[in-house]
């Protein structure tokens, strides 16, 4: 465990190593996404801060926030609902018209659904928040993150470490939709395909991460005011600040400990310890990782699904739905 302390001696000493970062934040309207938006504002010393999502007021706040917080930095809002893939191409579009690089794409879109919400395009919505639509943005911006001067970096906020059995036949749950099913895919899914993906473009880090239990509006949003504050006081001793987070994010999203694959061997940063890839090996590219930079991997799992060549296979599905949803040339 890296602790708050480190975290914070460790961003210090960023904004010196790298005074500019150009960000993209997907679902940074509220809760994590917002947290470290604001922070990565603060620790770096021009950053340019894209924050994607459908609430142009909350929007609109966030970047008068960053504003205030540094006045150096450039920031931007995209309305867009990403779970439509077709949006989430638009909002591509407008970022790739502006930026040649990109050295962060933050992603953190999704909520708790209750029940199976099919959009106009034939997918779950929060199927697509948690996984589709991630994987589109990762897919659009691959050359803009192999431009980064640095290494990029992608982080998908979820569930590492809680990944279960899946249906090769149910990857995009219409056969069969529980809250619990619809969980563990979501989970299983990004991890198998950022493992995928460190493997096709070495030359970026790709980070899954269980953020823990924190103090957003999450539980209000999804349960009820009622509910919601109830569940919120229950948990209050196991969970973090949403501040805590933010500089726990910009910590994973910044530190040479998770380094691409391009990059194993390289002979590490003074008091820097490589961290260990999904795959095993010392600075493998993809990492799942709890809140505090702790290894998640569920290594037995992890291996009878690489075994079975599913990693592939899940990113072959992904490219699929692409195609039937977007066109052939997507």
């Amino acid at each position: 465990m890296t602790s708050l302390r480190l975290v914070r001696q460790a961003n210090a000493t960023v904004g010196e190593q790298r005074p500019r970062m150009v960000a993209v934040f997907v679902g940074g309207t509220s809760g994590i996404g917002e947290a470290t938006a604001k922070q990565l504002a603060k620790t770096i010393h021009s950053p340019t801060v894209y924050i994607v999502g459908r609430n142009q007021a909350a929007g609109s706040r966030i970047l008068a926030d960053c504003q205030r917080l540094n006045a150096h930095g450039t920031y931007r809002f995209i309305k867009a609902d990403v779970s439509l893939l077709h949006e989430v191409d638009t909002a591509c579009q407008e970022i790739q018209s502006q930026e040649a690089a990109v050295d962060l794409l933050f992603m953190t879109p999704g909520h708790l659904a209750t029940r199976k919400n099919n959009t106009a395009e034939g997918l779950d919505d929060n199927h697509v928040l948690r996984y589709y639509a991630r994987m589109r943005f990762i897919q659009n911006l691959i050359p803009q993150l192999q431009a980064a001067e640095r290494p990029a970096r992608v982080l998908t906020i979820l569930a590492a470490g809680k990944e279960g059995e899946i249906d090769d036949s149910n990857f995009d749950l219409q056969a069969n939709w529980s809250f619990g099913t619809a969980a563990v895919y979501g989970a299983t899914l990004n991890s198998l395909a950022i493992e995928y993906l460190a493997s096709q473009y070495p030359s970026m880090s790709f980070i899954h991460v269980f953020p823990g239990l924190v103090r957003t509006s999450l539980m209000t949003s999804s349960f009820g005011s009622l509910l919601g504050s109830v569940i919120g006081l229950l948990t209050r001793l196991l969970s973090i600040s949403e501040q805590e987070s933010g500089e726990r994010n910009v910590f994973l999203a910044t530190s040479m400990a998770y380094p691409p694959a391009a990059h194993t061997g390289d002979p590490p940063a003074k008091q820097v310890k490589v961290a260990t890839a999904s795959t095993g090996e010392a600075g493998g590219g993809s990492y799942l990782l709890n809140y505090d930079g702790t290894d998640a991997t569920n290594k037995t799992l992890m291996a009878d699904y690489r075994a079975r060549d599913y990693p592939k296979k899940v990113w072959e599905h992904t490219l699929g739905v692409f195609q039937r949803t977007l066109g052939a040339d997507s």
